[in-house]
């Protein structure tokens, strides 16, 4: 049956289909930036003048903002040692996932406390969050993509059996 031409070129083109929707799936969940935003900023009772001045200059800063991909921006930084002198004690992230940012669409946000304010740890927690959420709805194109490569398949391998049959009569 693999002996004639229209077959394996049959084979290699469900191949390619496959391949180029699985790469085009890992693109949309890995190859692009994340967003994500500050959504609270909590401060200290106990933080010094300073302290409070600057952790309120951030809050302002900071939560107005969206943030995008995976460079670690000063407000982020700031915070983070803010959070080391103790004068920022929680502050909550939302992100944008493919239906809308998380809060408003899925009432999710992810809550730091004192300890886990740091930048590195925001953009990795926020970036599963996002591929997460950029999986899930990949999933169902990557399902069509091999369902429909799978039925080209079947086809093209039915109509070779149909030919062979009336071929030999």
């Amino acid at each position: 049956m693999l002996k004639s031409g229209w077959i394996r070129l049959w084979i290699v083109l469900t191949a390619a289909l496959f391949m180029s929707g699985l790469v085009a799936s890992c693109i949309y969940v890995w190859g692009r930036d994340v967003s994500y935003r500050l959504v609270t900023i909590t401060i200290a009772d106990a933080a010094t003048p300073q302290d409070r001045e600057l952790a309120e200059s951030m809050k302002q800063q900071a939560t107005t903002k969206t943030f995008t991909g995976q460079f670690q921006y000063s407000p982020l930084l700031t915070l983070e040692s803010l959070a080391k002198r103790s004068a920022v004690t929680q502050i909550s992230v939302e992100w944008l996932e493919p239906s809308g940012w998380s809060s408003r669409d899925h009432d999710e946000i992810d809550i730091f406390n004192e300890r886990d304010i740091k930048a590195a740890e925001i953009i990795a927690r926020v970036s599963h969050y996002v591929h997460r959420a950029r999986l899930r709805r990949a999933v169902f194109f990557l399902v069509s993509v091999i369902g429909g490569s799978t039925a080209v398949l079947v086809l093209g391998i039915g109509i070779a059996w149909i030919r062979r049959g009336f071929a030999t009569q």
